[in-house]
């Protein structure tokens, strides 16, 4: 189980060396819960991975506990973002600034072979590798410490700081003393969610088929002690795993991962679901559609950052306009469909920071009722 770098073999050097462990930058964190976190997973990662016995696998152990050495506790936080969620957040990189300020608080640096700025494009490669090597090896990527420790820290990164990558106002939508209310595919949207949530609101049921996910929001929700909150592991459309009976069934940007047959069949799931009277509410997009179809150009596929394409799921060119045709069809009463086509030039999508990409798609809402 081989990369580029990274390897499994018995004879190899370690992972770690006594310039990685100093954790310098750790020292003078301010987020002990996640530098506890940063430490025990490297730690296991050492007993797992390695660099080849060779001269250019010392230069990669001698760059690599460098930037171990002056880490920052959020590097848990790039690094979930690379290995788990890279298609929420494709745009992760090294803070190098963080890394420098930790290096001018060392006492007694080691002496390398470059300085630390001419490193620096050589740890974002090394991070870079380490993140493709756990999101490509599933025994990594599924290993139980590696999924608990980068969970746990995203837990207590969003506890602490509140910057949530996605919100939703769901909580707007819900009176208080209704039945269960369920969304469906959770994904980061979750900590913001969980975070909101009243306590005179009734059951929110977050659901995700991500062990990182329902780790994290797991953690997160016992941390805010959040009563009214559950946190569910299911495969939808195939295992949904629940009974409940829901007032509401939330939809966001998960219906376009679903092939058109699959979509009805989460539909027939979703009515069966609802109380009578019920709502079905659906937010969603074709931007991966148009991303797909707009990297058919090689100039523009190659200014994505690299994997990202892998992670988009084609769709039928009337997605929208199908997906309420099969909800009407159901016997739904559509009490309100929007939607509205936008036109941005952004970066989050490219492997360059400042190349904006173009990016054209449509945007719309469903809110569909179940009948008395």
């Amino acid at each position: 189980m081989n990369s580029s770098v990274f390897t499994d073999d018995q004879d190899c050097l370690p992972l770690l060396s006594d310039v990685g462990r100093a954790w310098q930058g750790l020292d003078r964190s301010s987020s002990p819960e996640m530098s506890v976190r940063l430490r025990e997973l490297f730690e296991h990662l050492n007993t797992r991975l390695g660099f080849a016995p060779t001269d250019e696998g010392k230069r990669h152990q001698e760059t690599f506990n460098r930037l171990l050495r002056y880490a920052y506790p959020e590097l848990m936080i790039d690094l979930a973002d690379r290995v788990y969620v890279q298609h929420e957040r494709p745009m992760v990189f090294l803070n190098q600034d963080h890394i420098q300020l930790n290096r001018n608080a060392d006492s007694d640096p080691p002496q390398p072979s470059k300085s630390l700025e001419d490193l620096g494009p050589d740890m974002e490669t090394l991070f870079r590798e380490l993140a493709e090597t756990l999101q490509n090896r599933k025994a990594l990527r599924d290993d139980p410490v590696v999924v608990r420790m980068l969970a746990e820290s995203y837990s207590y990164y969003m506890a602490l700081t509140k910057n949530f990558p996605w919100e939703d106002p769901l909580k707007d939508q819900i009176p208080p003393g209704t039945a269960p209310v369920l969304d469906v595919a959770t994904g980061l949207t979750g900590f913001s969610l969980i975070h909101d949530w009243p306590a005179s609101h009734p059951k929110l049921v977050l659901a995700d088929s991500m062990p990182f996910i329902v780790e994290g929001l797991t953690h997160f929700k016992n941390l805010l002690d959040r009563r009214n909150v559950e946190i569910l592991q299911a495969e939808f459309p195939e295992s949904p795993g629940t009974s409940y009976k829901f007032g509401t069934i939330h939809v966001s940007k998960f219906l376009h991962h679903l092939q058109r047959d699959e979509r009805k069949q989460f539909l027939r799931w979703a009515q069966n679901q609802l109380t009578p009277g019920g709502q079905l509410s659906v937010i969603d997009t074709d931007l991966e559609n148009r991303i797909l179809i707009a990297a058919e150009d090689l100039d523009y596929a190659n200014k994505l950052m690299p994997g990202y394409l892998s992670t988009l799921v084609k769709i039928e060119e009337r997605f929208c306009h199908n997906l309420v045709d099969d909800i009407r069809e159901m016997g739904y009463a559509v009490r309100n469909f929007d939607f509205h086509e936008y036109h941005d030039e952004t970066d989050a999508y490219s492997h360059y920071p400042g190349d904006n990409l173009p990016i054209k798609f449509l945007g719309f809402e469903i809110l569909a009722q179940k009948s008395s």
